[in-house]
């Protein structure tokens, strides 16, 4: 089986359909510097072409503020109408990969910030979710284990979301206990 072409993203309108569409789906706000590693995955996107986008996208698809000198991006209205009416425009796999990488990037970095357990889902175009859980290790505080779960649909997702959140303590607990070694 020959491996899947790569596909390059060089034209910076469908680059900035692209930011759009990954805000969108993620619901929520993406800065400079997760854009590119999102983007950056194989190789979709050149990164001089990602900034050329985005200088011009503050204009009308996005809001750009800075949080601890980091530009920050969310859409306005505009923005995700043209994810919404444009995002089927960019190829599917493309589409598929950097909403999968968004995931993972987020949720990595959603920990950061605080708490041992950091849960994001976003919806895909067919209806189902991808769930990422990413659990710190309670003595180092650094990534321990990054799960992504499937669900069938929003409102399974929302569900293992909060059981999750509601007892998060329990959740590590349980995946250290079945990663134990005997």
């Amino acid at each position: 089986m020959k491996p899947e072409p790569r596909i390059r993203i060089d034209d910076v309108n469908k680059i900035r359909i692209l930011v759009c569409h990954l805000i969108y789906s993620l619901g929520c706000p993406l800065n400079r510097d997760q854009l590119a590693e999102i983007t950056s995955l194989e190789q979709a996107v050149n990164y001089f072409d990602l900034m050329e986008a985005l200088e011009g996208i503050t204009a009308r698809l996005c809001t750009c503020t800075e949080i601890n000198g980091v530009p920050v991006y969310a859409n306005t209205k505009l923005g995700d109408a043209a994810a919404r009416e444009f995002g089927n425009q960019l190829p599917q796999s493309v589409r598929e990969k950097m909403f999968e990488e968004a995931v993972k990037v987020y949720t990595r970095d959603e920990i950061k910030k605080d708490g041992l357990v950091s849960v994001r889902y976003a919806e895909r175009e067919n209806g189902t979710c991808t769930i990422g859980v990413t659990i710190k290790s309670e003595k180092s505080g650094r990534q321990k284990y990054y799960l992504t779960i499937s669900a069938e649909d929003k409102p399974e997702a929302d569900r293992i979301k909060k059981r999750i959140q509601h007892s998060p303590e329990d959740f590590r607990r349980y995946l250290e206990s079945y990663f134990e070694e005997e």
